[in-house]
């Protein structure tokens, strides 16, 4: 090989290997952890990413509106609240306020995200509850709900072991 030319060859070499970035590129920032992943997965970026909201490790979200007075809800006790049940595409498919009458519920017998949220909550408490699927209805279909969905409930604890509704 002519030596003319390999010197040429050798210098385009060491001239395009100085053309690469002058610094290694910058991290990517933390890896998200596989709880977060699911969260997105279930409620979406907006939603998983919200400062305001308490998540538990079984990615079961909580968002107090109003904190409440008075003593913790306990797993025996029964509630009368106010709520509306919504997908997270925004779809209602249970609402005590359209009925016009709040509901009573045993604690105890609430799907398993609704019952742990409920441990959380005083008297008065206003909240956002973000549900998993495997907390709520899990595979099962429920009314308009269908099966694996994401539940978001906004709701208004009216009462705790209240005295029973009139019926008229």
């Amino acid at each position: 090989m002519n030596p003319v030319l390999r010197t040429c060859g050798l210098l385009a070499v060491l001239l395009l290997a100085g053309c690469g970035p002058k610094e290694p590129p910058a991290p990517a920032g933390p890896e998200k952890s596989e709880a977060e992943l699911r969260r997105e997965q279930y409620f979406g970026q907006k939603i998983a990413a919200d400062k305001g909201i308490a998540w538990r490790p079984s990615n079961l979200g909580i968002r107090i509106i109003a904190p409440g007075e008075g003593p913790l809800v306990q797993l025996q006790d029964r509630v009368r609240v106010h709520y509306t049940g919504r997908l997270v595409d925004g779809t209602v498919f249970d609402d005590s306020r359209a009925r016009g009458q709040p509901s009573d519920f045993a604690v105890g017998g609430l799907i398993p995200g609704w019952s742990a949220a409920m441990l959380t909550l005083r008297p008065g408490a206003k909240a956002v509850f973000y549900i998993p699927p495997h907390l709520g209805y899990g595979g099962l279909r429920a009314g308009k709900v269908p099966p694996f969905s994401a539940l978001i409930f906004d709701l208004e604890l009216i009462a705790v072991n209240p005295e029973p509704a009139v019926k008229p």
